[in-house]
């Protein structure tokens, strides 16, 4: 019906000359989704709640491109089976807020939901700047009273500061970001990336946090197409237990 019912403007949309419209920062608050450009960086991200339609539990996570190419990334969805409409949905790695630019707060990752969500969302076109507090998308146990993340994006930089608020942690916290193509640690404080001939570093405080790298096999040839056999998660674990405090983040180009 569609087809044939466009039809009828075919000839008025064959008159457009086709463009890729840019805009240097889109905000949806509907759906609470934030994409920002600068330079040649585009950053995407997102709050919402962990039980909307194709669900991934992921308020709060980014994706980074440097001229095109993904650098931090969001894997994807593997080829559809039972189990991903299933209640086994989330036993499905790609689907876990531990396998997305997101921290494990206090030993605990993010639940599924409609009640698990960000709050206190913030946009700010002019400076480019994006933040949530994503503390009620994690489990009652975490004890997360606040976990305020915000993104703001230069021309050759993305900032990340997470300002938090813990009720009796017992674990360490741990920040992970998901990537591929060639990763080293060069020096404490420092992890380079290059993915497409795209390098960028990831830059933390060496007092804070331990930092490692893990590479994720690929099996699923949905996504092995795309990433190839393997892809690799940074983690940033503190060194302390702490109930208060912030985390300072940088990623430059």
């Amino acid at each position: 019906f569609r087809m044939l019912t466009s039809l009828v403007c075919e000839k008025q949309v064959d008159s457009y000359n086709p463009a890729h419209p840019h805009s240097p920062f889109t905000w949806y608050p509907e759906t609470e989704f934030c994409y920002m450009a600068s330079g040649n960086l585009f950053f995407a991200g997102k709050s919402g709640y962990n039980d909307e339609s194709h669900n991934h539990n992921d308020v709060g996570t980014f994706n980074l491109y440097i001229n095109s190419h993904p650098i931090f990334i969001d894997l994807g969805v593997e080829t559809y089976t039972r189990k991903t409409f299933s209640g086994e949905r989330y036993t499905i790695w790609t689907m876990q807020s531990d396998y997305h630019n997101l921290p494990r707060i206090n030993g605990h990752q993010q639940k599924f939901g409609k009640t698990y969500k960000g709050t206190n969302v913030k946009v700010n076109k002019n400076n480019r700047s994006f933040s949530l507090d994503m503390a009620k998308a994690y489990p009652q146990e975490a004890g997360v009273n606040k976990w305020q993340r915000s993104y703001r994006l230069t021309s050759n930089s993305l900032a990340i500061e997470d300002d938090f608020n813990i009720s009796d942690p017992t674990v360490e916290n741990v920040l992970h970001f998901m990537t591929w193509g060639e990763v080293t640690l060069p020096a404490d404080g420092k992890i380079s990336i290059k993915c497409n001939n795209q390098t960028v570093s990831l830059l933390y405080d060496k007092k804070q946090f331990e930092a490692s790298t893990e590479k994720l096999a690929v099996e699923d040839p949905r996504l092995s197409k795309v990433w190839g056999d393997e892809v690799i998660r940074i983690s940033l674990k503190a060194k302390k237990v702490t109930s208060i405090g912030k985390y300072r983040l940088t990623i430059k180009r």
